[in-house]
């Protein structure tokens, strides 16, 4: 899959230089650059090809709700995460409904502007990348993105006895295939065992992160199979 290119549109140098460093050390995006002022954030995105914006509404020159229906009218394949002041109330509503992917309330946690950027990636490569049919429960996890964290940051979401690390090892797995697999074909290929993969699977199900489908045979239970929700 290929870099998502962002680029930061904020007028204070000190939140561009951290939310840089962000960007700069995940290998899911590239940024293309910095700007402090809507003039130069529009002649930016006339010159380069965008994915995300990361905007903060009180951008210099800027008119926030007007801007809005003009970012979406030029540059309607571009996505937004807004990183601004939730003061007024009216301005957000304004953003949400024009389509921004994430609104994020200054101060936010830098855990938290992590967790949205890996939720667009996942959602972008998830429009993007499909070549099957979509089914309704993918779907419903894909609109489910701008609300669900899918990063296991947080080892507080993760049960008593699972790991983070074998977690990351199943989804890695199961992204980087379109078929289904079974708790046993899933176990022999990380090295563990079949009921030890099974209960992995059951939460990352729980989570709507993995669907099951039942492979049905001539006699016996049906098998259960898994897949990633998003591919």
């Amino acid at each position: 899959m290929r870099s998502l290119k962002v680029l930061i549109a904020e007028s204070d140098p000190l939140l561009q230089k951290l939310y840089s460093d962000i960007i700069i050390n995940d290998s899911a995006f590239t940024l293309l650059k910095c700007v402090s002022t809507g003039p130069q954030m529009f002649e930016a995105m006339r010159c380069i090809d965008v994915d995300l914006v990361l905007l903060d509404l009180f951008l210099r020159d800027f008119s926030a709700i007007e801007g809005l229906d003009d970012l979406r009218k030029s540059f309607s394949r571009t996505d937004y995460i807004v990183v601004s002041s939730g003061e007024n109330p009216e301005l957000v509503r304004k953003a949400l409904c024009a389509g921004v992917f994430e609104f994020l309330v200054k101060p936010f946690s830098f855990d938290r502007l992590r967790a949205a950027l890996k939720n667009y990636q996942i959602y972008h490569h998830s429009l993007t990348g499909r070549t099957r049919p979509w089914q309704q429960e993918d779907l419903d996890a894909l609109v489910s993105m701008k609300s669900h964290d899918p990063s296991w940051a947080n080892n507080r979401s993760i049960p008593k006895g699972l790991q983070l690390k074998c977690l990351n090892d199943i989804e890695s797995f199961l992204k980087s295939n379109e078929e289904t697999f079974s708790a046993q074909e899933v176990g022999e290929h990380l090295g563990i065992s079949r009921s030890t993969a099974r209960r992995y699977l059951e939460f990352l199900t729980m989570s709507e992160r993995v669907v099951v489908e039942y492979a049905y045979r001539r006699v016996g239970r049906p098998e259960k199979r898994y897949r990633m929700a998003l591919l």
